[in-house]
């Protein structure tokens, strides 16, 4: 026994769990338990658990109080694998994977869920192949023999085990969120771009900048339109190819300093302005939904709210002090990957 068991969800809310040995092979007989949640609490002997993805597994037991300390995703390792064996890019889902182990066709990966806030599952969102305990065991047997084939297998293992507890990390983020205050978002939006109109204009800041830009050139011009923008130039005897900052800064016309201060809080509004609070932030807690190795490179991302940084500057005084012992988050990029738990023993 190595205190590993297999863990795959029956579409009645049960589970299939088998007690795995060497190899990833069964060392028990398959056990159908009728509630997946219990399958797990009941079973605290268990050091880790394989099963075929966190996302989907981690926030059923998250919500019922149940938290595991490590695990083993199927399809986060697949893409690890794909990637070290020049495949990135092929489908990624455990039943891809199953379907390349036996030769037959290969399903594509069902597109990412769209994130909306505050959105429940929909009746024609696009779902996962269910997989039988015993098909799950089958790709995670192969998956051990692709890591032994590596050249370094410890390495991998070692970086697969730290994938699978930045999937439960990200699970976890997602259902407890990040403290936010509120109230003073909402502050330093008062501060920076004015009281709000009725109808949901531009806010009062922004509205003198339009002002400002448009006597400068002499008639109505809108900054949030590049095309607008590049005319008005034009018609000033400056040609310019775009509204890029490192493009017009340069340029010698009463016009460019207001519109660079434009540019810079109109991207604040649409950003991080009153609908993206009212969207994202619920109960003093920022809800996005975390992404690890979203990318190529692997970096984590977010699906929805916009993105997990915050503008690089914005002259307002922001300081732990003045938010009473809050700051408004780094303003230069940061990533969740570097907070995730010691993966501890290799996958």
């Amino acid at each position: 026994m190595t205190g590993r068991w297999a863990l795959a969800p029956a579409e009645d809310g049960g589970a299939e769990v088998v007690a795995l040995g060497d190899g990833g092979l069964p060392s028990g007989p398959v056990r159908r338990e009728p509630d997946l949640v219990e399958a797990v609490r009941s079973r605290p002997e268990a050091t880790r658990w394989v099963w075929r993805s966190t996302a989907d597994m981690a926030p059923r037991l998250l919500a019922a109080g149940v938290r595991v300390e490590r695990c083993y995703d199927i399809e986060a390792a697949e893409t690890l694998l794909l990637g070290h064996e020049g495949r990135l890019g092929e489908p990624r889902s455990a039943a891809a994977a199953l379907a390349r182990l036996r030769g037959g066709p290969v399903p594509p990966d069902p597109p990412q869920r769209a994130a909306v806030p505050g959105s429940q599952s929909s009746l024609f969102e696009p779902r996962p192949v269910h997989l039988p305990v015993d098909d799950l065991i089958e790709v995670y047997a192969d998956q051990q023999r692709r890591h032994d084939a590596t050249a370094h297998p410890d390495r991998m293992r070692l970086l697969t085990a730290t994938e699978s507890a930045g999937m439960l990390v990200a699970a976890e983020m997602n259902a407890a969120g990040l403290p936010w205050r509120a109230d003073v978002h909402r502050d330093l939006l008062n501060e920076l771009l004015g009281e709000r109109y009725a109808g949901g204009g531009e806010p009062r800041r922004l509205a003198e900048l339009t002002d400002e830009v448009s006597a400068a050139f002499g008639r109505r011009v809108r900054p949030d339109l590049p095309t607008d923008v590049v005319k008005a130039f034009a018609q000033a005897g400056i040609k310019v190819r775009s509204t890029r900052r490192w493009e017009i800064e340069s340029v010698d016309h009463p016009a460019v300093k207001p519109l660079l201060e434009y540019k810079k809080l109109y991207r604040i509004w649409v950003a991080h302005g009153w609908s993206w609070l009212q969207d994202w932030v619920r109960d003093g807690r920022f809800r996005p939904e975390y992404l690890p190795g979203g990318t190529v490179t692997g970096r984590w991302v977010t699906n929805g709210a916009a993105r997990c940084r915050s503008p690089r500057s914005s002259g307002a005084p922001w300081s732990p002090t003045r938010a009473g012992g809050w700051s408004w988050p780094t303003p230069t990029r940061w990533s969740p990957a570097c907070w995730p738990r010691s993966p501890g023993t290799p996958a």
